[in-house]
């Protein structure tokens, strides 16, 4: 993780607050905390869950108990523990009905959230809206059907409203807002969104820096710098501000600004350790690894419970080679817990590094399923055992994977069929992408394997019936078309017919080296030297590639420009001795 992907995730921690319904007369005793705070609930979280919060409890209102609401409320919550969102959700919008209560309209826009429905989200929101107009919560819950539904114009007005009614949240709002937009909107919309937003045209500092994070996420780095700049201008020295610039300058090329910014903060007595961390993380992207190690440490030693120093030291342990180092670190990582999920992987690599194979197979083994770095570890895993002669074990440990985890069943097809490719076992690829096939007859990677496989293989009908069958799914297709064409044209007389393939390409991608370069191979195969020549020379000025180099030569060669011919052959080989083209095309010319 970069320094600007850690700096987007250590966002505002929000309470999450849920009325807790143990039992039905404990209601108005519920967490009375702001509904900004709710609405950081996610549309996308698929199940009901309870979070305790230590805040002091506000004082709310007592509702007016009748039996029709005590029996929606229960049930709702028994339906709701069940996993039954759909009924919990009627139910609660029910009792929302029923009376005009602000805390059941929240609970009721909370639950209906879960189920993902936009119609019963809309119902709720409304009802929400309808009996409690001045709670900014129901405004930010909006954000992101408002994003879906591409009403950017009106998630303006909703958040401006939310802002005035509780400027206090301010911080809050406005990442929530960049959140969302994050994940949900184009980056022009998104940006747009964000500027419209009255504080951002007051040149408010925290709205001028959730833009400038927006746009860094975007990879928008001028603007996004832009914008960091009025911050500072405004409030010189804020660290975040000066962290995120630093990484935008780094991003940019811009390493020695980069540095230059975070080392006279991270020279102060007050430096935060949130700055002194992002300034060591930024020395070690910069290979300055013992300047970095130094600070990870002093960190370490002030805050000895931090997971995120003590996986960066043994990150750090990694790169300079000290497996026993890193080992040291991910050890004490797994023995907390390992919140991340991440360090058995890194012991495995460190393992690795150290030559102990069993024990680094052991440990990708125990990487949990739910880990970002769980596909990882099997990729490794796999390869590992692999390059220690178990080729079949390696094959056994996917199939059990495919039926571990059948959603990613035609994942790991496709990973196993490009394993044995690059293994050379051709056969034994073709018959897993056929078996594969057989059950997703209309994947396009597993049809695109197969059909590599079989061009290797020589079984040009089969390929050729393959990348047809993608173009029947994808007719516009450039890199089938391109790689129909191509072949058509090395591998058979049907030239015509490659010509029209790889010009369809084109005319997709005009710019691709690889189907000019097709192009110029097509007409040498139709005997226009001169247009053969063009195209070619073209797709080696874009793309110096060893076989375009091989093809260019040929047609000067064919032209009678020999000595040219030779002068670029030889460029190609010094540059790229081994391949295997270029070699043969120099030895059919006595070359």
């Amino acid at each position: 993780m970069d320094l600007l992907q850690f700096l987007w995730q250590k966002k505002y921690q929000l309470v999450k607050p849920y009325l807790l319904l143990s039992a039905v007369m404990s209601l108005t005793a519920c967490a009375g905390v702001s509904s900004v705070n709710s609405s950081e609930q996610s549309a996308s979280q698929p199940e009901l869950e309870e979070v305790s919060a230590e805040v002091e409890p506000e004082e709310v209102a007592s509702l007016p108990f009748n039996a029709e609401l005590v029996y929606y409320i229960l049930t709702a919550e028994l339906a709701g523990q069940r996993g039954q969102i759909g009924v919990a959700t009627e139910l609660y919008s029910k009792a929302a009905m029923v009376i005009d209560s602000p805390i059941l309209a929240s609970r009721s826009a909370e639950v209906a959230n879960f189920t993902r429905d936009r119609a019963r989200i809309s119902r709720a929101l409304d009802r929400w809206l309808e009996v409690d107009p001045d709670n900014a919560g129901v405004y930010v819950m909006q954000l992101p059907f408002l994003i879906m539904k591409g009403d950017f114009d009106g998630l303006i007005e909703s958040m401006n409203t939310a802002l005035q009614l509780e400027p206090e949240k301010t911080q809050q709002i406005l990442v929530q807002v960049a959140d969302s937009l994050s994940e949900l909107a184009q980056p022009e919309s998104g940006m747009s969104a964000i500027q419209g937003l009255e504080l951002y045209k007051q040149r408010n500092p925290e709205a001028l820096f959730v833009s400038a994070k927006l746009a860094a996420y975007y990879q928008k780095y001028e603007p996004a710098l832009i914008d960091i700049n009025q911050v500072l201008e405004l409030q010189a020295g804020r660290e975040d501000a000066l962290i995120l610039k630093a990484e935008i300058l780094q991003r940019q090329g811009e390493s020695n600004e980069a540095l230059s910014i975070l080392k006279k903060s991270a020279s102060k007595k007050d430096a935060s350790d949130d700055l002194l961390f992002a300034y060591a993380k930024l020395l070690g992207e910069n290979d300055k690894t013992a300047q970095a190690k130094a600070i990870f440490e002093k960190l370490n030693s002030k805050l000895p419970e931090n997971e995120e120093v003590i996986f960066a030291l043994g990150l750090l342990g990694l790169e300079q080679k000290q497996g026993e180092v890193a080992k040291q670190y991910f050890s004490q990582l797994i023995s907390m817990g390992d919140r991340g999920k991440q360090a058995a992987y890194f012991m495995a690599l460190a393992e690795e590094l150290e030559k102990n194979t069993e024990a680094a197979l052991i440990w990708f083994a125990s990487v949990p399923a739910d880990s970002s770095r769980f596909q990882a570890a099997q990729a490794r895993y796999v390869n590992l055992l692999a390059d220690n002669g178990q080729l079949e074990k390696a094959r056994l440990h996917l199939k059990l994977l495919r039926k571990e985890h059948p959603s990613r069943a035609e994942q790991y097809y496709n990973f196993e069929g490009a394993f044995l490719r690059d293994r050379k076992q051709k056969q034994a690829a073709f018959d897993l992408y056929s078996e594969a096939l057989v059950l997703y007859p209309a994947n396009q990677e597993l049809l695109y394997g197969r059909a590599m496989v079989a061009e290797s293989l020589n079984q040009i009908a089969a390929f050729e019936h393959d990348l047809n069958k993608i173009l029947e799914l994808d007719p516009n297709n450039a890199t089938v078309l391109n790689a129909l064409g191509y072949t058509l044209t090395d591998r058979t007389d049907r030239h015509q017919e490659a010509l029209v393939l790889i010009e369809r390409a084109i005319a997709i991608s005009p710019n691709d080296p690889f189907y000019i370069d097709s192009l110029g191979w097509v007409y040498y195969r139709l005997g226009d030297l001169e247009k053969a020549s063009e195209y070619l020379k073209q797709a080696v000025a874009i793309k110096p590639d060893p076989e375009f180099i091989a093809h260019y030569g040929e047609v000067l060669w064919q032209q009678g420009q020999r000595e040219q011919a030779k002068q670029i052959w030889q460029q190609g080989i010094k540059a790229a001795p081994d391949n295997k083209l270029l070699k043969e095309t120099m030895q059919r010319f006595g070359q």
